[in-house]
């Protein structure tokens, strides 16, 4: 078995969060071997902490900790003792997701090591339905891997727990808006912490421009952090997009840094008051996953910066943690992989998806997209919270309008199309709702 690639600190923790955490506990005893520590004391207080709870199912505290001691021998007792205070006295020293996210890879991938050396050491005998079972069950061990807390509710006792996080969430907490207000009225106030909402458009329909205004409202509005996750193209580019929508200059004089001084001033003031609350990143790897996006989070969190809001552009070109033999079920699972991503973390989401390749009249025949147009995996819409489409036909697109429909909400059925003013020269979609139109939503033809 490998031993921890952790430093001794991180190590602590987790023996810390141990007897914290009697779920975490149970966890690491099913999980992990005190072979993995690198340190004699800290396998010694694993050992400990899986005898105690093996006898009163419990973890163990620091008292029964120190009294342990009685039973090392004289010549450890010093050493012993000092890596007892020293895990008592660090506590964790890290987020707790982390050490259970950092963790649970580990023992992933250590499952894996493991089936593959006894895999091969059967298939090299001639034993290969032997080999592949020992693989196959791997898998389910390995997805059944999970540190985190057990979703269990007592109705009836936590009634007031509940309500009080619900009045809180109510004094202290808010949506964020779309842009559209009826559309806010009609979802309860906006995209909600812990929402995906997803918005669906053909190729060069607007669906980063979109998401950038998504941004840029939140900001503007809230001033809560952003997070604009970039998975195709440059970081610049989205910031030229920002850049023209906070200083209402041309998009076009943005990019040739031909901006006004008297516009550069006033994007000089609004920036130093909202300085370190966007953060643009790309990641445009063939083979991003979940994964990177939460690492990225983990270390904007070492710098102070804990996103509200995160902009993924856009969820169809992320990548499946598990092998997936199919671009739908990349897809699939993917789009589960963010939406825990975003329960776990509780920040708002905003993404996008790409629609099935359009008919040769969809850009001059006025229609409206709706669920049944996602490509590639339809199952993508089960999983976000709220979803609608942008619509646009090059007539529209010339005289700066936009007819954006929203069709489902996990809470409210909504239903309804607005046509929006959408001044790309200034980057600008959600400038005012012009009027609510009538829903055409049939095949074009």
């Amino acid at each position: 078995m490998a031993a921890f690639q952790f430093e001794v600190g991180f190590q602590r923790s987790i023996l810390r969060l141990m007897q914290l955490d009697d779920v975490f506990c149970l966890r690491c005893i099913k999980h992990v071997s005190a072979s993995y520590f690198t340190a004699e004391p800290l396998g010694w207080i694993f050992s400990l902490f899986d005898q105690y709870w093996q006898t009163y199912h419990t973890t163990c505290g620091d008292i029964a900790l120190r009294g342990a001691l009685r039973h090392v021998s004289p010549d450890k007792t010093s050493q012993y003792s000092s890596e007892i205070e020293a895990v008592i006295g660090t506590g964790v020293i890290r987020d707790e997701a982390y050490v259970k996210s950092e963790l649970g890879e580990f023992c992933k991938r250590n499952l894996f090591a493991q089936a593959h050396q006894e895999s091969a050491r059967l298939f090299n005998t001639g034993k290969t339905v032997d080999a592949y079972d020992v693989m196959a069950l791997a898998q389910d061990a390995i997805r059944q891997v999970d540190f985190g807390a057990v979703d269990r509710q007592w109705y009836f006792e936590e009634l007031s727990d509940r309500q009080r996080e619900r009045y809180m969430q109510g004094q202290t907490g808010h949506g964020y808006s779309t842009g559209i207000q009826e559309l806010d009225v009609l979802t309860n106030g906006g995209v909600q912490p812990g929402e995906v909402w997803a918005v669906l458009a053909y190729a060069k329909r607007c669906k980063t421009t979109w998401l950038c205004n998504q941004g840029f409202t939140s900001l503007r509005m809230y001033g809560d952090p952003v997070l604009h996750i970039v998975l195709e193209g440059h970081g610049r580019q989205i910031a030229a997009k920002y850049d023209a929508l906070f200083s209402g200059a041309l998009y076009t004089d943005v990019k040739r840094g031909l901006i006004s001084p008297e516009r550069y001033g006033e994007l000089q003031a609004e920036s130093a008051h909202l300085r370190r609350l966007l953060v643009i990143r790309t990641l445009n790897d063939w083979d991003v996953t979940a994964l990177d996006i939460k690492a990225e989070i983990e270390e904007l969190r070492s710098h102070n910066f804990r996103p509200k809001l995160m902009i993924l552009d856009y969820v169809d070109l992320l990548r499946s943690r598990y092998k997936a033999d199919s671009e739908m079920k990349h897809q699939v699972e993917s789009s589960r992989d963010i939406k825990r991503l975003v329960n776990a973390e509780g920040f708002a989401c905003w993404t996008a998806w790409q629609a099935q390749r359009p008919k040769a009249n969809a850009n001059t025949q006025e229609h409206v997209l709706t669920s049944g147009s996602v490509a590639d995996a339809y199952a993508k819409v089960r999983i976000v919270d709220a979803f609608g489409s942008l619509n646009a036909t090059d007539d529209e697109m010339a005289r700066g309008e936009m007819r954006v429909f929203w069709e489902g909400h996990r809470d409210a059925p909504v239903n309804r199309c607005w046509l929006i003013n959408n001044d790309l020269s200034r980057q600008r979609m959600v400038t005012g709702v012009i009027s609510t139109v009538e829903v055409k939503a049939e095949p074009v033809k």
